[in-house]
């Protein structure tokens, strides 16, 4: 019997719905935290992290799992990074958390405490993720004034 790679990304109805979800999440965090939240910040490296034509990767960091589906479509509970500062993460992790709250605020850094500390399960289908989409379409349609950076077309 032939053997096939498994498939890294599934072609799924509800897989391309949230990969759709983490597109509109970074457009948000991109207009709403004006790029990385860590640059010129408490003395920490440069951003970093650059495309080939020289533009600044910049990302959605979910400040709690993906796998949870309470927090996974929530643009409160993400900030917007650098590529390079969202590997740094991996190396530096008590540090990245200490100021990524300091950065949040304690509003948002409560709303993360609560939501870390749930431990329900929240099955989610695809009607759930589309309703999702949706609230996050008109989000960024507030966020954005004018022109907004990377937006999907």
């Amino acid at each position: 019997m032939k053997r096939t790679a498994i498939r890294r990304i599934s072609n799924s109805p509800t897989a391309e719905c949230k990969i759709r979800i983490q597109a509109l999440l970074r457009q948000i965090v991109i207009n709403r935290d004006g790029g990385c939240v860590f640059r010129g910040q408490w003395g920490i490296p440069i951003c970093n992290g650059y495309r080939a034509d020289g533009q600044l990767i910049l990302q959605f960091d979910n400040l709690n799992t993906r796998a949870r589906n309470i927090s996974y479509g929530d643009p409160r509970l993400g900030v917007c990074v650098c590529k390079g500062h969202h590997g740094w993460k991996n190396w530096n992790k008590d540090e990245y958390d200490r100021l990524v709250i300091k950065s949040i605020g304690p509003e948002r850094a409560g709303l993360l405490e609560r939501v870390k500390a749930d431990n329900r399960s929240y099955p989610m289908g695809l009607h759930e993720w589309l309703v999702v989409e949706i609230s996050l379409k008109a989000e960024l349609g507030k966020v954005c004034t004018g022109r907004c950076y990377g937006a999907i077309g």
